[in-house]
């Protein structure tokens, strides 16, 4: 597998270095981590499913056919049982539409990443800037009058590419009016180590497409180095946020906490702007009862459609407060804040238990 990819990545370089463009049938190598919390046998006795091939305990291949893009093959690697590794040099509409279909399933049991704002910076900082896109859209989350009564823009979309992207993106954040909808959804680096370089594209939702390189294995350290941030993330918010109790000698002992997001921008009608938030509609994913408890702020009690784990928000205008209740998925928090930036607040902040972190 790896020495496939190896060409691939190679052949790719030579090709865009000389031509500007691929050869015929040659993809460049997707990517896509996935959070999941279920087995991969589930995967494969899906209908999508045609064929599976056993390359190794924890890696398979398997053929999967979409309802709109025909059919081809992923590699499927399973080492880390939480965070797992989908490789195609399919192509990219296939590709999208593959992984939206295995992530988004009914009774999936897998989730994407989901990278803040702030993750994507650090993604920049393992390389050299080749683009960066963003991508705030509200009008795909909000009806045009919610958006006309409370923000500025309803969609703003940059997407630059070159060695200026990070001096392009730093004068942005930079511009007073402009920064509060800078929603990072993309970044394009050049990794370069010990003589070796790869060129990644990284979403914010975890998807690779990974441009040329020289060693396919720095691509996987790439992965492997972004995903462990991530879990890191992950952790910390599961160690410290599950609501639960811990049995004493006399009674228990409550633990846990919520999770804060604070908005830059106050939301003047909290009820209806829950009402788009907690539809179980895609992209959070989320379903409820909301109601009123004190004169500005309201409570919901949910369930996250992703794995129907039990979960409550309480919201005013300026804070939400996410509760995960016992083996409840920290992913839903991310999945939750990554989207109101994307959506709504690219400035909001994320605030946990990790030696007080915030993130953006």
């Amino acid at each position: 597998m790896l020495s496939a990819f190896n060409d691939r990545l190679q052949n790719n370089y030579s090709d865009l270095l000389e031509d500007t463009e691929l050869s015929p049938g040659e993809n460049m190598l997707k990517t896509a981590v996935v959070e999941s919390n279920i087995p991969p046998l589930e995967v494969f006795e899906k209908e999508e499913v045609d064929r599976v091939r056993e390359v190794d305990q924890n890696l398979h291949l398997f053929k999967w056919t979409t309802g709109n893009s025909g059919s081809d093959w992923f590699f499927l690697d399973t080492h880390d049982k939480r965070f797992w590794i989908f490789y195609s040099l399919s192509k990219s509409n296939f590709f999208g539409d593959a992984m939206r279909e295995i992530v988004t399933s009914e009774g999936a049991g897998l989730d994407r990443l989901w990278l803040p704002r702030g993750q994507i910076e650090r993604i920049g900082e393992m390389g050299a800037y080749e683009g960066v896109k963003i991508s705030y859209g509200a009008n795909d989350v909000f009806p045009e009058e919610f958006i006309k009564e409370n923000l500025e823009f309803s969609d703003l979309n940059i997407d630059g590419s070159g060695s200026s992207s990070k001096n392009l993106y730093e004068i942005l954040k930079q511009t007073e009016k402009l920064d509060p909808f800078l929603a990072l959804s993309r970044i394009q680096i050049r990794r370069e180590i010990d003589g070796d370089f790869v060129r990644e594209r990284v979403t914010n939702e975890g998807m690779f497409t990974t441009r040329g390189g020289t060693n396919i294995r720095l691509h996987i350290s790439t992965v492997e180095q972004i995903k462990e941030q991530y879990a890191q993330m992950l952790n910390a918010i599961e160690s410290n946020h599950i609501i639960g109790a811990t049995s004493r000698e006399h009674g228990a002992r409550p633990q846990g906490a919520p999770i804060i997001i604070k908005f830059s921008r106050e939301v003047h009608d909290v009820e209806e702007f829950l009402s788009y938030i907690v539809n179980a509609k895609n992209p959070f994913r989320l379903w409820g009862h909301t109601r009123k408890i004190s004169a500005s702020a309201y409570k919901v009690d949910g369930v996250d459609m992703h794995n129907g784990d039990k979960i409550a928000i309480e919201m005013a205008p300026d804070w939400m407060r996410l509760y995960l209740y016992d083996g409840a998925c920290g992913n839903t928090a991310l999945r939750l804040f990554t989207n109101l930036q994307q959506y709504y607040d690219p400035a909001a902040e994320l605030i946990y238990h990790n030696n007080n972190s915030h993130t953006r």
